[in-house]
């Protein structure tokens, strides 16, 4: 990217965190303070640093797609796909409600949650939530495309273990939270529904699956105490520390003691000076 991009990685005001206004905190970014850097989180929520953009998964998000269709289907007809039933859930069945396309869309809504005590909107793009008829309440799902090696590694206890997975788990925990602060009756379990690609298949246009439901305990203790470290890390002036393994702050500080060996720092500098005047010449054109 050219240095007139730069600019551009500064978000707008609105999207910076200002104490005196109700700031939206979406699962994506409380997973970012919790389980990865928080100086990134603070740099980009506090200070306005845009985060580097992430490639699309379009192959997941077509899976996604077809999965909703599917379960919408059943959704109308108040029917357990089979799936439920194979996982003895016959009494499950997706839950139908008004709100359900809002709760869906990540980006714009999601089910929210205002918390009083840090002014802070809490939201989250769910995929999909299920009703257990029996009991009327409420079974967080979330829908996952992967390409794991053997189906043994599906196995609840060896899915979970798998330090990767510690987002999922989070993911779920925090949309089960969400639905019980809106005053829904939410189940501890919540599922995966998981689509392994198969390896080994003679491709011809078509990619088949395995699909597997996989359980898991959501845990709601930390995620208050967290949403209140949220609020103190963004109410302080200083910098927190960068987390250890945080492979952009170690980027980072590679790029800027090889700069600076190399008195590449001075070079940019001019540089900026140079972009600025093109910039306001591009104004007077335009």
């Amino acid at each position: 990217r050219c240095l007139s991009d730069w600019s551009s990685d500064v978000c707008s005001s609105d999207l910076i965190y200002n104490k005196d206004k109700l700031f939206k905190i979406s699962r994506s970014k409380f997973a970012s303070f919790v389980l990865r850097c928080k100086l990134c989180f603070y740099l980009e929520q506090k200070k306005g640093l845009k985060p580097i953009p992430q490639i699309p998964f379009t192959l997941n998000n077509a899976v996604d797609f077809n999965l909703k269709q599917t379960f919408d289907d059943y959704r109308v007809k108040k029917l357990p796909h089979q799936i439920m039933i194979d996982n003895d859930l016959e009494h499950v069945i997706p839950f139908a409600h008004p709100e359900l396309d809002n709760w869906r869309d990540s980006i714009h809504k999601g089910i929210q949650y205002h918390h009083l005590g840090t002014n802070l909107l809490l939201t989250g793009g769910i995929d999909d939530v299920w009703i257990d008829t029996k009991t009327d309440e409420l079974i967080v799902i979330d829908y996952k495309a992967q390409a794991k090696n053997t189906l043994e590694e599906l196995e609840p206890n060896r899915y979970w273990s798998n330090l990767y997975h510690e987002d999922f788990k989070l993911q779920l925990s925090f949309y089960r939270y969400l639905f019980f602060k809106n005053n829904f009756p939410v189940k501890k379990t919540a599922y995966i529904v998981h689509c392994n690609a198969k390896k080994g298949v003679p491709f011809e246009d078509v990619l088949e699956f395995h699909t597997s439901l996989i359980p898991y305990e959501t845990n709601i203790d930390n995620i208050e105490p967290n949403i209140f470290a949220i609020k103190k890390c963004l109410d302080s002036d200083e910098y927190p520390s960068p987390q250890q393994d945080c492979p952009y702050c170690a980027h980072y500080i590679s790029r800027k003691v090889i700069f600076e060996k190399d008195g590449y720092i001075q070079k940019i500098s001019r540089s900026e000076e140079h972009t600025s005047e093109l910039q306001s010449l591009r104004h007077l054109v335009c």
